[in-house]
């Protein structure tokens, strides 16, 4: 069970158990042990309830859930807000964006668990990449992420700690703005290889969410070809495709989407067969 994403509940310092909520209702009591691996915090020890976690996540022979990795993206629980979703838009003219609250937990925003719209500023937020994927120094292009080239379309996780909502152009100052690993399904039209890598271009259905919100005006960043996404897949990869990946194939790619300069590029943690367009 992979990138699992919600707020810490409840902490058992004696059992080293904790309890996570999704904003859907879900809940997870989850196991830790030495093996677990902490990112953002320096162990079991710090973690605190309020506290947004990102978490794989072992199913045991007993049915109990073993945290392999636990990714804490913001340490301060006071008055948090937590919102996962894509990014909408970026405005040009003021350091604002528009992100759809697909998941929103905590202080804030009580009406855009329906609405889903939720505005934030970012003049000084720290922006940050998911930890989840371990080969980022490997890849033949600079995986680059930050306030200055977000693209709409990209899966991202803000935080926040205001104590009221407020209109533009301040909006709700997000303290951190965290890449997120994502799904996309496209055909393949090409590949090849760069280093230790094998590359495919995947061209998106005209509906996708990306080519549409790249057309809007007024953006700060625009993207060379919204419509295409060159992969990345590795021996670190999951390969669950029953299909061959070839020209003409349908696949289905989770991982971190970078805009290279204009260009869109993945590097895939999981493959899977497509859905056809």
């Amino acid at each position: 069970m992979s990138s699992l994403v919600g707020q810490i509940s409840a902490v058992n310092a004696v059992t080293n158990n904790f309890t996570v909520g999704a904003a859907d209702g879900a809940t997870w009591a989850v196991v830790s042990d030495t093996n677990t691996i902490y990112q953002g915090v320096a162990a079991f020890s710090t973690l605190a309830a309020g506290m947004p976690v990102d978490m794989d996540l072992a199913i045991q022979p007993n049915g109990s859930l073993l945290a392999t990795r636990v990714s804490v993206s913001d340490a301060n629980p006071a008055n948090l807000t937590d919102v996962n979703g894509p990014v909408m838009q970026v405005a040009a003219s003021v350091p604002a964006l528009f992100t759809f609250g697909r998941e929103v937990q905590g202080f804030l925003f009580p009406g855009d668990r329906i609405l889903g719209a939720v505005a934030f500023s970012f003049n000084n937020s720290v922006a940050q990449i998911s930890p989840r994927l371990t080969n980022l120094q490997s890849l033949p292009f600079a995986p680059v992420f930050t306030t200055a080239n977000m693209v709409p379309g990209q899966n991202v996780s803000f935080s926040a700690h205001a104590l009221t909502e407020q209109g533009g152009p301040t909006y709700i100052p997000a303290t951190t703005i965290t890449l997120m690993p994502q799904t996309i399904n496209g055909i393949v039209t090409a590949s090849g290889s760069e280093g230790t890598f094998t590359t495919y271009t995947i061209s998106l259905a005209p509906y996708d969410l990306i080519p549409n919100l790249a057309v809007q005006p007024g953006q700060t960043n625009l993207l060379t070809n919204p419509s295409t996404v060159v992969v990345y897949v590795d021996s670190s990869t999951q390969l669950l495709n029953t299909k061959q990946l070839a020209v003409g194939s349908v696949g289905r790619f989770n991982g971190l989407l970078f805009n290279d300069n204009g260009t869109l590029r993945m590097d895939v943690a999981q493959v899977n067969d497509g859905v056809t367009q």
